[in-house]
């Protein structure tokens, strides 16, 4: 190695030495809690766009095939591996450089869009109360749009949580903890009282399985991508593997504790929206879904493409009984699902206070998501510059915080530039990136049973034939979300996670040749072998 070498792996040593392991299991849990599911609010499109009986059935199912699947493998690498970088490292350690910069640069780049919406979300969600949010306002003579103001909230949201996690990511983790402890408390409330509005009715309302004219194929096109967003990102939080104390015994135990967390955070609410008085009368049919034409409004969708005056009068005659002005662009979320319930039980007051509480309830959903979302975001560029496959300067850790600040500083900026509803459309885009890299984990699962068996980790129970049972199901349903995907829209919806995928490969090459000279690999065994 030349001197100049030394002296770039001596500085990224000293730099790496000053990361803090200070998270421990409620913290953990907090950021696992909001990176997998956050709360209820994302799953109501999941109703609409599915149907009432697969949208239950799919809730049930993802865990058992999906998430728990998930949840042995990450399990089993990260006790093998438990370092800063995680997924980086398991696959570049399976798979070689290459493989492992695209995980890597796969769910970095998948961050910039998913964690960058939620601020936008939480903005929007304000909007129940400041109404300019939704409708935009004049200010000093000028026209300002409802965008452009939820991006300001958005971009304060965000530079605020940057603020936050610099400080710590222990301070980080009990944040998200008190976030969920306030959130979940009005979707208890509206939960208890949708099953007593159910119980009260005296029956039980008949609900379709799937949407009226509706293919099975054209029902899990989003309705799969939908439930494997709102069961997914087990990985995620394991970037900071480096900052967990007993990282071997903490990151398995709070993921366990999160997917019993998920699995009622998801299916209580739902069946107590569906069945206490937000899906009678056919009103599910608008949970969660946007207008396709925002001009006329979710009452073109409800009336189909060719549909004729007659039923389009009378599909806007249904919206109003419903409430609901026909022109609107977004359906139901968990506020007015809530105001419905409220509305049920007879009570006017109570659905006004109800879409109240869960409306800041969603704030803090979103803000709780994006703070789970960024950690991830913040630490694989700070790994990926630790093993000299991203700029040096990226690993800059603060000398009191023991936080990669100058990473969080970068990545808030990118968070900032995506932090706006023209990319919402980007969510197919960002889960297919992810599912890839989980494909990806899989397959290093295996790889290194063979190439490093002697290593100590707690392995998927049931030897081989366990590994190939906890293989087959999250492979099979990413695969039939792609297909579904394809055969509605075909490739053109996952173009823009094709175009981030090829852009990484092309930056591979210049990395490996200007920024790589001089920087050793990072012995993901050596660091594993140092946490405690």
């Amino acid at each position: 190695m030349s001197q100049n070498g030394a002296g770039k792996d001596a500085v990224i040593r000293k730099e790496a030495k000053k990361l803090k392991r200070e998270l421990t299991l409620l913290p953990v849990f907090g950021l696992i809690y909001f990176t997998v599911s956050g709360g209820s609010f994302g799953i109501e499109g999941l109703v609409g766009y599915s149907g009432p009986g697969l949208a239950l059935l799919l809730i049930c199912i993802t865990p058992i095939i999906f998430s728990l699947p998930n949840v042995l493998m990450v399990r089993e690498l990260s006790t093998m591996m438990p370092v800063e970088g995680s997924y980086y490292h398991w696959v570049k350690k399976a798979f070689g450089p290459f493989a492992g910069f695209m995980a890597g640069w796969n769910n970095w780049a998948m961050t910039w869009m998913d964690a960058a919406i939620y601020p936008v979300l939480a903005a929007y969600y304000l909007g129940f109360f400041f109404p300019a949010l939704r409708e935009g306002a004049t200010i000093g003579g000028i026209e300002v749009s409802a965008g452009f103001l939820q991006w300001v909230i958005a971009a304060v949201i965000i530079w605020a949580i940057s603020a936050l996690q610099i400080r710590g990511a222990r301070l980080s983790g009990l944040f998200t903890d008190w976030l969920g402890i306030l959130m979940i408390i009005p979707l208890i409330i509206m939960t208890v009282l949708g099953l007593v509005a159910w119980a009260r009715s005296g029956q039980t309302i008949s609900l379709p399985f799937m949407p009226e004219g509706e293919s099975l194929s054209g029902a899990l096109s989003v309705g799969l991508f939908i439930v494997m967003w709102n069961y997914m990102g087990w990985e995620l939080p394991a970037v900071a593997g480096d900052e967990i104390k007993n990282p071997r015994k903490t990151y398995p135990r709070a993921m366990a504790l999160v997917l019993v967390a998920a699995i009622a955070t998801y299916a209580l609410p739902v069946v107590a929206g569906l069945y206490g008085g937000g899906g009678e009368d056919g009103r599910w049919q608008i949970w969660g879904v946007e207008a396709s034409d925002e001009e006329v409004g979710l009452v073109g969708d409800l009336a189909g493409e060719e549909a004729d005056e007659a039923t389009m009068q009378a599909a806007a005659d249904q919206m109003t009984a419903w409430g609901v002005e026909p022109t609107v662009s977004y359906g139901w979320e968990f506020p007015e699902i809530g105001q419905a319930i409220g509305q049920k039980l007879g009570t006017e007051n109570l659905g006004v206070w109800m879409g109240r509480l869960l409306s800041i309830a969603a704030v803090l959903s979103m803000i709780g998501l994006f703070v789970g979302n960024s950690l991830g975001g913040s630490r694989i560029p700070f790994a990926m510059a630790e093993d000299g496959m991203f700029p040096r300067w990226l690993v800059r850790v603060h000398d009191k915080y023991g936080t990669p600040w100058v990473s969080i500083l970068f990545v808030g900026v990118l968070f900032t530039l995506f932090a706006t509803n023209a990319f919402a459309f980007l969510v197919v885009a960002d889960v297919f990136l992810q599912c890839l890299v989980i494909l990806a984990e899989f397959a290093a699962t295996w790889k290194l049973r063979f190439t490093h068996p002697d290593v100590p980790r707690d392995r998927v129970p049931g030897g081989y034939l366990g590994l190939v049972l906890v293989t087959l199901g999250p492979t099979a349903i990413i695969l039939l979300a792609i297909a579904s995907q394809y055969l509605e829209e075909g490739w053109a919806s996952l173009g823009w996670a094709l175009a981030l995928m090829a852009l990484g490969a092309v930056l591979y090459f210049p990395f490996r040749r200007f920024l790589k000279p001089g920087v050793p690999d990072v012995d993901p065994f050596v660091e594993a072998g140092e946490s405690h």
